[in-house]
């Protein structure tokens, strides 16, 4: 497998990454505007890079670079896609003049990568992709080369998830939606994919050496609970922006002023970004009046790759599928610890909707039982753990929870049995552990 195929194998298990948890991040998505669209672009970017590839006849490591490099600029889409394509200018500028990726490589490609990012936007904001991707940066220049890949990585995507934590104290906007920056988290999912894509290259010959495909162990999987305070906004009416539409076309010609078209971008709209160099350049814009920038842009050269998204409609398209799911995960449901077949039929009749196996002598984890909550479409859960020994192991289950949970401490089955016959499923959690306890305070079993 020449390196190319190598590389064309690793993006793909980006993308797939991508793909896994578009919806999540769209849906993260309220800054710079509420659009709901940073998981799209992301992905739609990292495609454009795995097409330019798969029709590249590139095979030395520059050249592969370089149809990376073009193919993340021609592709990319949105504000986010716009700065990932200038993280992937920057891993490619080293990596491009290297004969393979070596730790020091690795370290030097993330620093290119944080610094392409911050120059191609005017005014850097902090709690975005730019703060993660120079947090990842920083992770890997404090590891030894020496220790290798394997370390680096681990190191790497550690610091990732811990700026994506971080990105709500930062920006006030996230803060207030009670989420994380969809583009850094965006980037975290994206560098997992690409590790594991790497990892999984480990045992393959490649015709050029690339260090990276050593990696025996790898970040864990992708997934939206890896990032601890991931949840996504309440449901509501989105301020609309300001500007309404998304514009972003690609121009191609000779001597291309770059600052100049970032600079008439600016008096049209905001978010704008000029990326490129006096022969290719990518705009992405703001603004009221597309036509603006379109005619601007067609003085500098051949326009193409034209995008235009009205963000008003993608901004109430957004707060809909949301209010959507917080209607479908209304009302409230019952996670019950119940042992023997009678009396697991007993609890569904009176209305619980998951049972856990478990009772004296076989009492089940904290994890078991938030699995089970997890499992559920609803967002309002009680627990009867049915037994004293499992009381402390569901509280602890519930604090762990994103969920609003509530336990109601019954001992045994008789008194989870008369908890359930106060059950309302109107109600929500802390509604039903109330009528729950007043039921059960005058039981003895």
């Amino acid at each position: 497998m020449n390196v190319r195929h190598a590389a064309i194998k690793a993006i793909e298990a980006a993308l797939a990454a991508l793909d896994a948890e578009r919806a999540v991040i769209n849906d993260l998505n309220v800054y710079p505007v509420p659009d709901g669209d940073t998981g799209t672009n992301l992905a739609l970017t990292v495609r454009a890079v795995l097409e330019e590839l798969e029709l590249s006849t590139a095979e030395s490591i520059p050249e592969v670079a370089a149809a990376v490099t073009k193919g993340s600029l021609m592709g990319a889409r949105g504000n986010s896609g716009v700065i990932l394509s200038q993280i992937v200018r920057g891993v490619c500028d080293v990596w491009g003049r290297s004969d393979a990726l070596t730790t020091a490589d690795f370290k030097e490609a993330l620093r290119e990568a944080s610094e392409s990012a911050y120059r191609a936007v005017r005014e850097p904001v902090e709690g975005t992709m730019l703060t993660v991707i120079r947090e990842m940066a920083s992770a890997a220049e404090a590891i030894p080369s020496g220790l290798g890949l394997e370390t680096l990585f681990v190191a790497v995507e550690e610091a990732g998830r811990i700026a994506v934590e971080r990105t709500p104290q930062q920006l006030p906007v996230l803060a207030k939606a009670g989420v994380v920056d969809a583009g850094g988290y965006g980037l975290l999912v994206l560098f997992r994919g690409l590790a594991v894509g790497l990892a999984g290259l480990r045992d393959v010959d490649l015709d050029l050496p690339v260090t990276a495909v050593a990696l025996h162990t790898v970040a864990a999987p992708v997934s939206s609970a890896s990032v601890e305070v991931l949840e996504l906004p309440h449901p509501g009416h989105s301020e609309l922006s300001q500007f309404r539409y998304c514009t972003s076309l690609l121009i191609s010609g000779g001597g291309i002023d770059v600052r100049a078209l970032e600079s008439f971008a600016h008096t049209i709209g905001d978010s704008e970004l000029a990326v490129g160099d006096e022969r290719m350049v990518k705009i992405h814009v703001h603004t009221n009046d597309p036509g603006l920038m379109l005619s601007e842009a067609v003085k500098h050269g051949v326009i193409g790759e034209v995008e235009i998204n009205d963000m008003h409609a993608q901004t109430r398209a957004r707060d809909a599928r949301l209010r959507q799911r917080a209607a479908d995960r209304e009302g409230v449901a019952v996670v019950a610890v119940v042992v023997g077949d009678g009396n697991k039929e007993l609890f569904r009749q009176l209305g619980a909707e998951v049972i856990v196996d478990g009772g004296q002598s076989m009492n089940p984890s904290a994890a078991q039982l938030l699995q089970a909550i997890d499992g559920l479409d609803c967002e309002e859960i009680v627990i009867l753990p049915n037994n004293s020994n499992i009381i402390l192991t569901a509280e602890q289950a519930a604090g762990m929870s994103s969920r609003h949970v509530a336990v109601v401490a019954t001992t045994s089955m008789p008194v989870g049995l008369a908890a359930m016959v106060a059950f309302d499923p109107e109600s929500d959690a802390v509604a039903n552990a109330r009528l729950m306890e007043e039921a059960i305070a005058d039981v003895r079993s």
